[in-house]
């Protein structure tokens, strides 16, 4: 007999190692942003089309932030891809998607927080790379503007 007590009470996946270090970069860049004056609006946005790992407004310029955090564990001495270096054009175009799609949801709803006249627009990358003994110590990068609307590195 189906038991909804038991489905109600069904307990979230288990985080793979290499889902829990993206979670940590996440959050690391998250705490890093915060510190230099930017809003987290929202995170983990998720679409069929792609996803954008946060999504932020910098105080400073009003810009509208979409950002994808990559990370690795630095590994003693042995050569390495910087975590920014993963971002691809298949990655760039994925992130684009997802971010005209949050925006067009924002447009249509009750807020209204984005009109095509509103603040400008960018893609921003966070490179976090956790080094250390017990490699929890994030070394960070960030790079705004790391791409354009069409994917172009700048």
């Amino acid at each position: 007999m189906f038991n909804l007590l038991s489905l109600l009470r069904r307990k979230k996946a288990k985080l793979s190692p290499r889902q829990q270090a993206g979670r940590a970069a996440e959050r690391a860049a998250e705490r890093f942003l915060r510190k230099r004056g930017y809003r987290i609006f929202a995170r983990n946005v998720a679409y069929p089309q792609g996803e954008v790992d946060l999504v932020a407004v910098e105080k400073r310029s009003g810009a509208v932030c979409f950002i994808e955090v990559r990370s690795r564990e630095a590994d003693g001495g042995r050569p390495q891809v910087a975590p920014e270096e993963t971002v691809t054009e298949a990655k760039r175009r994925r992130v684009i998607r997802a971010a005209r799609r949050f925006l067009a949801q924002q447009r249509r709803g009750p807020a209204r927080r984005w009109e095509p006249d509103g603040p400008p627009i960018r893609f921003d990358v966070v490179a976090v790379r956790f080094e250390g003994p017990d490699r929890t110590e994030p070394d960070i990068r960030h790079y705004p503007g790391a791409f354009d609307v069409h994917g172009r590195l700048l």
